[in-house]
């Protein structure tokens, strides 16, 4: 800055070293974000503080990066502060012991043959912002409740539910979201959606700046009149669409006259998946007295039927059976903290030690609250 008669005062400046720990550096570099500027230097201390307190908050790209022009109502889930210290706390280990189930099995890059199966359970406050929390409790629960508002609609003869998602015109993307959304659901209805819960998202990552860069759209979980096969399945020429009279017919004649665009994904593995993991980088709109992150359009309105969550399950990720309550006695560490950078939620470890004893033994006769 300059004061005239040739001074100059410049910013102060602040070594990295002084600001950020050895280990704390290594993790800012590791994912790429900047330190700088101030503005550089709170942000990555933030990321750092949620990533203290869960340590999965690595995971994602969208859990990283800070937000460019966000509005100032608008903010991503997990990005406030813890909602208590019971948020993430152990409570008992889930083991399946389907050893021979297990045979040849892999949980990622790690062989089950031979080995048992250990899950660990915690609580969760299940609320949207909790950094801890909000996507394995609320995320997870929503997740649920979704699939089991899509199996009553498949059960009523809706169809095939089909994962949608639906980007705002150039035009519109500064109108608030409450506009928005009464748009973006008038577009769904106009493409061929009998019925749908809408996720907001108010961002995209921007790799070449590596920023979340605004960029309203929504994704749609639901319905489809006729469904989408027909489209999926259709083997045409280039241009062939905007005569037909199928979902992308009206997709390419709904853009050209509205803007918005509207993409049916491929079948999805499990929507309770698709469905979670739409809700781990949602956007929450704050300062409102109501502002539900899940609205429901259409067939599927909640005034239409009720329905129930699907219930959570504790079944083996490597066999699908049941898994039991157990006590860890085996003299291995295992770490229960999920701020802890070794932890992992599942694992496997041989049933037995070295002495023939096992690594864990199943609880009997006590209640699931303990």
């Amino acid at each position: 800055m300059s004061l005239g008669s040739g001074l100059t005062l410049e910013s102060p400046r602040v070594s990295s070293s002084e600001v950020f720990n050895e280990y704390e550096l290594g993790i800012l570099d590791k994912v790429g974000l900047p330190y700088a500027s101030y503005e550089e230097v709170r942000y990555a201390r933030s990321f750092l503080e949620r990533l203290r307190v869960n340590y999965s908050n690595l995971k994602n790209r969208y859990w990283i990066l800070p937000v460019d022009n966000s509005h100032s109502d608008e903010v991503q889930v997990g990005r406030g502060v813890p909602t208590s210290d019971f948020c993430g706390r152990w409570v008992n280990d889930m083991t399946c012991k389907n050893v021979e189930g297990h045979k040849g099995v892999m949980l990622g890059d790690v062989d089950c043959t031979g080995k048992i199966v250990v899950g660990h359970k915690h609580l969760w406050c299940h609320k949207s912002s909790c950094p801890i929390c909000f996507y394995r409790g609320w995320a997870s629960r929503e997740a649920r409740a979704i699939v089991g508002r899509c199996e009553e609609g498949e059960r009523r003869g809706f169809g095939k539910p089909e994962h949608v998602s639906v980007s705002v015109a150039i035009a519109d993307r500064d109108l608030p979201e409450s506009v928005l959304r009464k748009r973006a659901a008038s577009v769904a209805f106009d493409r061929g959606m009998v019925g749908f819960c809408m996720i907001y998202h108010a961002v995209r990552i921007d790799r070449r700046n590596k920023r979340l860069k605004r960029s309203p759209h929504y994704h749609l979980i639901g319905f489809i009149k006729g469904g989408f096969d027909r489209c999926r399945d259709c083997v045409h020429n280039r241009g062939d669409c905007a005569s037909c009279d199928g979902v992308k017919g009206r997709e390419v004649r709904g853009y050209a006259k509205d803007g918005y665009l509207v993409k049916v994904f491929d079948v999805r593995k499990t929507i309770v998946g698709t469905a979670k993991y739409q809700l781990g980088h949602a956007t929450a709109r704050v300062g409102l007295k109501r502002s539900p992150l899940v609205t429901w359009w259409g067939s599927m309105a909640c005034r239409k039927y009720k329905s129930s969550s699907v219930p959570a399950e504790d079944t083996c990720p490597a066999c699908g059976e049941e898994m039991t309550r157990s006590i860890h006695v085996g003299k291995d560490r295992v770490v229960r903290d999920i701020g802890n950078p070794e932890y992992v939620s599942v694992f496997v470890l041989p049933e037995f030690d070295e002495n023939g004893d096992p690594n864990y033994v199943d609880v009997v006769g006590c209640r699931e609250s303990g």
